[in-house]
């Protein structure tokens, strides 16, 4: 019985820090580097060499999805995570909530990242039942927020909108929030800035009102005053992955944006406890289901987050652990992925120099029963490109996958 399990270290790739090795080659990961040494290994360019991936776009494109084609927007596959149903004409943002100072200059633009589900729950009150009726009220707009994972949420607006607005989100720290702008003449695209400016003031302006601000502050937490919205995007038609590449696939992640894009391309959706898309997961429930899950599906994605955040953050040591809690937990299943097919990549290189994503290749490594071993022993950026697999994108993953399975049709005859 062939199957596949696929591990994506999210942001997993890096640069060598200080002349020294990359988070991923110093990690202490034995189990990964077992299946590196005995398997093929290569580089991989998530969508084209030089071009700074976004998570959504990687994943499309790691899935088998031209995102040329496909990219609609981050919003629309962030709502799908968050279990929200999109209807035609709907558009939607995703979010960060944030920190401004007086003169709505961010200061933080994860409000200090830590946000509890219970400070969530309070900004979707403010949101839902406070501005979403005064927006209705004055610009016929329906405004549906919904809080995901840690700072990170989900602004879907409905009714005469149009996905053709520029971001509130700076993108950096020091530069006042922006002003949404529609990016054509249409009255719909004027109608949604106004929508979302609206929001993104009334929302400022009521969140002195807060009670969890003063109890953050107490905490020397930042206050939580303003959302930043980008990646306006409407829901795409995606032919299924079941139909594309005859691939029967299951998805397990705590993020609801991979998720969203996991549901779009038609695989099946689950998480697992411990599994919340932070730098602090744990993963062996979700190791466990993954096994489990390997009687009803050909392919099943595991998607680790905590190599994101921490490159993110700047935080070496933290990235490397997250790795390590990884293989670890991989431990305990090792004799049981005999007789399968193991990939395991990144979606993006986000360098912990950088904090941010960057177009840098990121490894690969393909592990099964047939597959050509090559010379090389340990998985990560400094070794992985002597493997077998040489430089190959991220379109290339699934009809690899397909190919192993036995799935694939003949191109000719």
């Amino acid at each position: 019985m062939r199957r596949v399990i696929m591990l994506l270290l999210d942001g997993g790739g890096d640069r060598p820090s200080g002349g020294g090795p990359t988070p991923l080659y110093a990690a202490h990961k034995p189990n990964l580097d077992r299946l590196a040494a005995a398997g093929s290994c290569g580089i991989l360019d998530p969508i084209a060499p030089g071009i700074r991936p976004g998570s959504d776009t990687a994943h499309l494109s790691i899935f088998g999805y031209d995102p040329y084609r496909y990219y609609t927007g981050r919003g629309a596959f962030e709502a799908l995570g968050a279990g929200i149903e999109l209807r035609p004409g709907d558009v939607a943002f995703r979010t960060n909530l944030a920190t401004v100072d007086e003169n709505n200059v961010v200061v933080d633009r994860r409000a200090g990242r830590h946000v509890s589900p219970e400070e969530a729950s309070e900004v979707e009150r403010l949101v839902n039942e406070v501005i979403a009726p005064t927006v209705m009220g004055k610009l016929g707009v329906e405004v549906v927020y919904k809080s995901t994972v840690e700072h990170r949420g989900v602004l879907v607006m409905r009714g005469p909108v149009s996905h053709r607005v520029s971001n509130t989100d700076p993108h950096k720290v020091g530069e006042p929030i922006l002003e949404a702008r529609p990016l054509d003449g249409s009255r719909e695209g004027n109608i949604t800035a106004e929508a979302l400016n609206m929001v993104t003031r009334l929302f400022s302006e009521r969140a002195r009102e807060l009670g969890i601000n003063a109890a953050r502050r107490e905490k020397g937490l930042p206050p939580i005053n303003a959302i930043l919205a980008r990646g306006g995007g409407y829901m795409p038609s995606i032919e299924p992955i079941t139909r594309r590449y005859g691939v029967r696939a299951a998805a397990i992640a705590g993020v609801a944006l991979i998720r969203g894009v996991a549901r779009a391309v038609g695989m099946d959706v689950y998480t697992a406890p411990g599994l919340n898309g932070t730098a602090s997961d744990e993963y062996a429930h979700a190791l466990r289901l993954a096994m489990d899950l390997l009687a009803g599906y050909d392919l099943i994605f595991l998607h680790v987050k905590g190599t994101d955040s921490a490159g993110h953050d700047g935080n070496y040591d933290l990235k490397r652990t997250v790795v390590e809690r990884l293989d670890r937990a991989l431990s305990e299943y090792m004799d049981r992925l005999e007789g399968m097919y193991v990939m395991v990549t990144s979606d993006h290189a986000t360098p912990v120099s950088v904090r941010e994503h960057t177009g840098d290749p990121v490894p690969i490594l393909v592990y099964g029963p047939d597959v050509v071993r090559d010379e090389v022993d340990r998985f990560s950026e400094l070794t992985c490109w002597r493997g077998a697999l040489m430089r190959i994108r991220g379109m290339d993953i699934m009809p690899i996958a397909s190919s192993y399975l036995g799935l694939s049709e003949k191109f000719g005859e």
